[in-house]
């Protein structure tokens, strides 16, 4: 996330088969998919970051997205987009997180990600030169199974 936030809707297609004397197919029902843990999907994001996975950051950002200064959904994904298409790696760790309930059913998620350019980042170990650290303060809401990152702010630190 960084000065990013990172969303894209899943689309469902129904096949039939049809004409004179044949019976449609029914296709048996989807398996329920689990609903996703907002505890788990935060390092699932950062592992996505550093293995540059766009669609699934953007999966995960609302088309209605907008943040405390203005940046909306398109101006997340030209960012995550610009640096999965990079030659550098993309080094993320999420250094601390507290989620705490919202009001109707959302979940505000406080964190501090650290950044850098060229190499990843072990737990652990210190931040190297250049490496840069964000206070993100996110709301994510439910879209079906999945969360989605509503609205929010960051700043760096």
């Amino acid at each position: 996330m960084g000065a990013s936030s990172s969303p894209i809707a899943a689309a469902a297609f129904a096949l039939f088969l049809l004409g004179c004397g044949v019976a449609e197919e029914v296709a048996p029902p989807d398996a329920p998919q689990a609903e996703e843990r907002i505890e788990a999907l935060l390092p699932g994001l950062i592992d996505a970051i550093q293995a540059k996975q766009p669609v699934f950051v953007m999966d995960h950002v609302s088309p209605e997205f907008k943040d405390e200064r203005g940046l909306d959904y398109f101006d997340v994904r030209s960012l995550v987009e610009a640096y999965a298409f990079r030659d550098d790696q993309v080094g993320a760790r999420l250094e601390s997180v507290a989620i705490t309930p919202a009001e109707n059913g959302r979940q505000r998620v406080a964190a501090r990600v650290s950044f850098a350019l060229g190499q990843r980042l072990a737990e652990g170990t210190p931040l190297p030169p250049g490496a840069v650290t964000y206070a993100v303060d996110l709301i994510f809401a439910r879209d079906g199974a999945r969360w989605q990152a509503v609205s929010g702010g960051y700043r760096r630190e």
